[in-house]
């Protein structure tokens, strides 16, 4: 149950991370998108990501992965993360939204949903052994270590 109750943790932190960066894209969306013509996609995805990830981050800090380590360097890490995966959602979501012609509010918001799902599992394995990796005692590892003679 144990190792089941990181993966569910993370799933957790994800949704909710999910529902503030959806709800804010959203949002955006519809107070800005005549404002910003063809770039609305992308700036109002950014917003969102902005928000969204911040949060995101300070949940998988202290609740999934519990980071013992540095915060600087953890942060430093997710966003190492974030980046390339918010323009990677944002460059499908573009292409997506406009090979299916998703122009309203809700159409566009479903395709960045599927975008969004596909990138989720690959995230929470690099945030796992890169991001929040566990780093023991150098006398722990060193206990751990058995030598063939």
């Amino acid at each position: 149950m144990k190792k089941a109750k990181q993966p569910l943790l993370y799933v957790l932190s994800s949704v909710s991370s999910w529902a503030v960066d959806t709800g804010g894209y959203y949002i955006l969306f519809r107070l800005f998108s005549a404002a910003l013509g063809p770039y609305a996609e992308t700036v109002c995805n950014i917003g969102a990501r902005v928000i969204s990830s911040f949060f995101n981050f300070n949940l998988n800090n202290r609740i999934v992965f519990r980071n013992g380590g540095s915060y600087g360097k953890a942060l430093l890490r997710y966003y190492c993360l974030a980046v390339p995966q918010a323009l990677l959602s944002t460059l499908l979501l573009n292409l997506l939204g406009r090979l299916f012609g998703a122009d309203t509010a809700l159409a566009s918001t479903t395709v960045k949903i599927l975008v969004d799902g596909t990138l989720f599992v690959l995230s929470f394995f690099i945030q796992k052994l890169w991001v929040f990796r566990d780093k023991k005692p150098e006398t722990e590892r060193e206990d751990q270590t058995t030598t063939i003679p």
